[in-house]
């Protein structure tokens, strides 16, 4: 007997504890020691609280355990049929994918680098997030109280009611059509995993609250989209704004050139060894001291000469003004799924990770700029996303993020520092006034409407076609500022 699971059925009392005990049977190891249990059942709860309807809770437990770094044991094979052939196409089409994609391991290392605290809450936000992913609908949803009234008991009498209510059809069924849910919903997704997941679960300490999560998961989930638009590989390009040296601290520990000659000072590593040939053997109290002695004492024993000369690499720097009329693009277009605010800061994070990856080679800085608007800071909170977002750029130091008074001054900023040479975007609702003439951009993006607009200063710049959907449309903007950047002259 099948009973279909309702789209959201909500369980209560000794129901609901036969259903999570059922869950905690078909789990691998999530029984196995009582350390192992409690933080599941931490997890479970976490995802609980962000997911109240889930279609499986048995997700949670496995895991718990697979972030962990522990590998799941076989489980016993449940008797009934359909729960059998449930179980293996959720372990095939859900857990098997999990553990193969790319970004299984730096997910599972950021887990193991989250705060002791908040191990069992990253682990329910990446349950509840795989879930939004493969845009599953339905579930069962459960009360915290069953959950915290399943934590006090052992988990060996836990496993033991749940295998005991394997057995009873309403039960089985249950948790078969669940499973099935889960493994339907993996099959028809591209990938169970993402960026938004690893950044969510880096920065789960920073994000206090809904909001910063959902919008750093959005971001995420737009620069990936929009990266995986753009071009694999640099097409050739003529601009460049000179040249920088190395950041090596010590340019002669680092040699460009080699031994370059031969002088009279310098290291023993660098000793020439044709002057060993004036030590002499022997024992050292009659023969000491030798000739190699006094030309040491002397100064002079030759050495090799490293090259002094500094390496330079070709240098760029690229500002971003964000005025502040972009507060008027936190609006969602009909049919879209995320804000035009977001999908052009989403942009700007998939153009820094493409320059950053075709110009690894040179002095590349990013200058992401803010700038108030009659004394406050409108964008303070899409400000924070970005530099988490962007963090490791600015661990490098190829990144800055920070204030300006005005756009205006943040404009005529960025000129008088880099000299002219910089290559200045400017982000705004609208067209600012004031910016004409020699104080211009060299690029306007306007998010006035639900196509992004740019407006490059210079008539060869590349013709940008009408765009069929949002993301090709930021994904064509996204190229045409990176032809731009890559390929004009000053």
């Amino acid at each position: 007997m099948r009973v279909a699971m309702a789209r959201d059925e909500r369980l209560e009392g000794t129901e609901a504890e036969a259903f999570l005990a059922g869950a905690v049977a078909l789990s691998r190891d999530a029984v196995v020691s009582d350390m192992h249990f409690e933080f599941a059942v931490r997890a479970l709860e976490a995802a609980l609280a962000e997911r109240p309807v889930l279609p499986a809770p048995t997700l949670a437990f496995d895991l718990a355990v697979l972030l962990s770094g522990e590998r799941l044991q076989p489980v016993a094979a449940p008797t009934e049929d359909a729960l059998k052939d449930a179980l293996r196409q959720y372990e095939d089409h859900v857990l098997a994918r999990l553990v193969s994609e790319r970004r299984w391991t730096p997910l599972m290392e950021a887990v193991a680098a989250s705060p002791k605290g908040l191990k069992a809450a990253a682990v329910g936000m990446t349950v509840a997030m795989v879930l939004q992913r493969v845009a599953l609908v339905g579930g069962t949803g459960l009360s915290s109280g069953v959950v915290r009234r399943l934590a006090q008991k052992a988990p060996l009498e836990i496993l033991d009611g749940g295998r005991a209510a394997l057995h009873q059809p309403e039960v089985a069924a249950r948790l078969a059509d669940g499973l099935l849910l889960l493994a339907r919903a993996a099959r028809r997704s591209r990938e169970l995993l993402s960026d938004a997941e690893i950044f969510v679960v880096e920065n789960l300490a920073a994000l206090k609250g809904l909001g910063p999560r959902v919008a750093l998961a959005q971001l995420a989930e737009v620069a990936q989209a929009v990266d995986e638009k753009l071009p694999a590989r640099l097409r050739g390009h003529a601009f460049e704004d000179g040249e920088a040296p190395t950041a090596l601290e010590e340019d002669s520990a680092y040699p460009v050139g080699g031994f370059s000659s031969i002088s009279t000072s310098g290291s023993l590593e660098n000793l020439v060894t044709s002057e060993l040939i004036y030590m002499e053997q022997g024992e050292a109290e009659h023969l000491r001291p030798d000739l190699f002695d006094v030309r040491f004492v002397e100064n002079e024993l030759l050495y090799y000469a490293r090259d002094e000369s500094v390496a330079v690499r070709k240098k760029r720097a690229l500002v971003l003004v964000f005025d502040g009329s972009l507060a008027r693009a936190r609006v969602l277009d009909g049919g879209e799924r995320y804000q035009r605010l977001v999908w052009a800061l989403g942009s700007v994070t998939a153009l820094v990770r493409k320059l950053s990856q075709w110009l690894d080679t040179e002095a590349l800085r990013f200058e992401l700029v803010f700038p108030s608007q009659k004394g406050e800071q409108p964008l303070a909170e899409e400000r924070g996303v970005v530099e988490l977002l962007l963090r490791e750029y600015r661990e490098r130091g190829q990144l800055d993020v920070m204030d300006a008074p005005d756009t205006l001054g943040a404009v005529e900023r960025a000129r008088d520092v880099h000299g002219g040479r910089a290559r200045v975007m400017l982000f705004a609702a609208r067209m600012p006034s004031g910016l004409e003439g020699p104080a211009a951009p060299d690029a306007i993006l306007e998010l006035g409407g639900p196509r992004p607009q740019v407006h490059w200063h210079d008539a060869a710049a590349p013709a940008h076609e009408a765009p069929k959907d949002a993301l090709e449309a930021w994904a064509g903007t996204t190229k045409q500022l990176l032809d731009g950047l890559l390929t004009r002259r000053r």
